[in-house]
């Protein structure tokens, strides 16, 4: 699989040198910075702090491009997440690194070939079917990263290293991508830490129709015995835009080919609507169930975003996560004793902004 990858790889650069005339390249510095004032509440306690990236995660980045000629062209993304209240860095910290995106990409009328560490083929899904972009702390539909009542089952990834992932050219009337990871393990157990993950979509309109997926096989540094434990999420999603209103919403599936892992279900509906060019509101309410399990969690949010310029914008969020059954599913990085059963909510009132 790695021989083949690596030869896509090769054939696509080479094709583009072939006649490429010299062209003009660029460099952009990007990013984000975004604070906010919470109130964190877990059961019967709380606390109030400045957190980072309420509205979108706090980074910067590079972000580079070269035009070869003949519609080929070559780039990349060095992109470190940063926390704005004490400057460390961020996945995992305290340093800074480029752990956020770090990858190289060709292009071309072929399509578009990525290698390097970056976002998954399901998280862009999602993402798109979500009015609060997949964000760390308020989105409600990060629920699906759980894994309460499901031992065994890998937590999903928004993001993963050493990652090849390939996208259908921009003029195909459907957009698809598909991704593989051999992971970081000694060759007699690369199979059992690889990812794979793909994605397709349809828009005609106002609509958009998704499906999409991400396999993990479970590995370690030294060799293991025993099943090969698959980690499989699935997820179909749609959205609708009439003028001001979007509705989105997603059906996603969480199983295990392991003995005693029951299969979890996801279900979100979300809205989102522009009442002006400055000011948009939304709502997203996310119910996670385990195939069994009476543990279970209702997940709703509500939040604001007022843009103050182009690239500033005030916002406010409500989150807020019920566990049922003595459940102690998380979100928004509030620590939840096992087995509580306590609830989680968090507000914030915040100010991003980019450049």
């Amino acid at each position: 699989m790695k021989t083949g990858i690596w030869a896509a790889a090769t054939l696509a650069v080479s094709g583009m040198a072939c006649g490429a005339a010299w062209a003009q390249s660029s460099v952009t510095l990007y990013g984000v910075v975004d604070a906010y004032v919470g109130n964190v509440r877990v059961g019967d306690k709380s606390v109030t702090a400045m957190g980072d990236g309420g509205n979108a995660a706090s980074r910067i980045g590079f972000r580079g491009t070269e035009d070869l000629g003949g519609g080929n062209k070559v780039g990349f993304v060095l992109e470190s997440g940063l926390f704005v209240q004490n400057g460390q860095g961020t996945i995992p910290g305290p340093g800074m690194a480029w752990t956020r995106q770090s990858y190289l990409s060709a292009e071309g009328h072929w399509g578009k070939l990525e290698m390097g560490r970056m976002y998954t083929p399901m998280f862009f899904t999602l993402f798109r079917t979500d009015p609060f972009g997949m964000n760390a702390v308020f989105s409600p539909l990060n629920a699906v990263s759980g894994t309460d009542a499901q031992p065994g089952l890998r937590a999903f990834a928004a993001r993963s290293s050493n990652m090849f992932r390939y996208h259908l050219p921009a003029s195909w009337p459907v957009a698809a991508s598909l991704a593989y990871a051999p992971g970081d393990t000694t060759s007699n157990t690369v199979k059992r830490s690889a990812f794979m993950g793909g994605n397709v979509g349809w828009t005609q309109g106002g609509l958009f129709l998704g499906y999409a997926f991400q396999r993990f096989n479970e590995g370690a540094e030294a060799a293991i015995t025993g099943p090969l434990g698959r980690s499989t999420y699935q997820t179909l999603s749609a959205a609708y835009q009439w003028t001001q209103l979007r509705v989105s919403g997603n059906y996603i599936r969480k199983t295990s080919n392991l003995d005693g892992v029951p299969t979890g279900q996801l279900f979100s509906l979300s809205a989102s609507y522009a009442y002006s060019p400055t000011l948009t509101v939304m709502a997203e309410a996310v119910r996670r169930k385990v195939n069994g399990s009476a543990r279970s969690q209702n997940v709703l949010a509500l939040g604001f975003d007022h843009n103050l310029s182009k690239r500033t914008a005030l916002y406010g969020r409500l989150l807020y996560l019920s566990n049922a059954a003595n459940a102690s599913a998380t979100l928004g990085g509030a620590v939840v004793t096992p087995n509580s059963g306590d609830n989680v909510r968090l507000v914030g009132l915040g100010i991003r902004h980019m450049f």
